[in-house]
């Protein structure tokens, strides 16, 4: 018996996920999305056109998909980094992480932050499901290091954010000569600024 279009499991989409997310990174790295067909991105990732159109529909979907995709990647790692005992420990692990994934993906991050740039509230950026993720773990960890007060919590970890996001990449597109120690320190001077001046967690 035929299935119903509508009812079909598109686990093309999962299984192909990965070389999409590899191929669109490749290609979009020194390209803008316009100027990429869905063409090139298929035949990179070794997919027929038509499995992208089936499980995707539009190139804006694709390209929301695997921005979606090389979300979850980052967000896996963090998690695990951020679940570390040693809470300062667990911050350096995650800006580490963040430092080496914006350089083997600066594509990433350019269109990432190209999407929320463009967007048409001044918001949008803290209210996208990447940035309230992320930030959501880093003060998950501050709350283990030291006390902040409530209105100072997002604040500090949009803070965290935007400098590591900035950096790794500035390093990725090869606009800084700071390398990848000098950099993750320079972020984590705001967390030595923090145990410096606010009581210890649990104290």
């Amino acid at each position: 018996m035929t299935t119903p279009t509508g009812q079909r499991r598109r686990v093309r989409a999962t299984d192909s996920k990965e070389k999409l997310f590899e191929a669109a990174m490749q290609l979009l790295g020194s390209r803008s999305p316009e100027s990429v067909s869905v063409d090139e991105i298929a035949a990179a990732a070794g997919v027929s056109k038509g499995t992208v159109y089936y499980n995707f529909g539009s190139k804006d979907e694709l390209v929301s998909q695997i921005l979606s995709y090389g979300a979850h990647k980052l967000m896996g790692e963090l998690a695990r980094a951020a679940s570390g005992e040693d809470p300062y420990l667990a911050l350096r692990q995650m800006l580490e992480f963040s430092m080496d994934f914006v350089a083997s993906y600066p594509s990433f991050a350019h269109l990432w932050m190209q999407e929320q740039l463009s967007a048409d509230t001044a918001t949008a950026f803290a209210s996208t499901p990447l940035h309230t993720q992320v930030t959501g773990l880093i003060i998950e960890v501050l709350e283990r290091l030291v006390v902040l007060e409530p209105d100072q919590k997002l604040s500090v970890a949009t803070s965290i954010f935007g400098a590591a996001l900035f950096t790794a990449r500035m390093r990725a597109s090869g606009q800084t000569g700071l390398d990848r120690g000098q950099t993750v320190r320079a972020v984590l001077l705001t967390v030595d600024g923090l145990r410096a001046t606010r009581p210890a967690a649990g104290s």
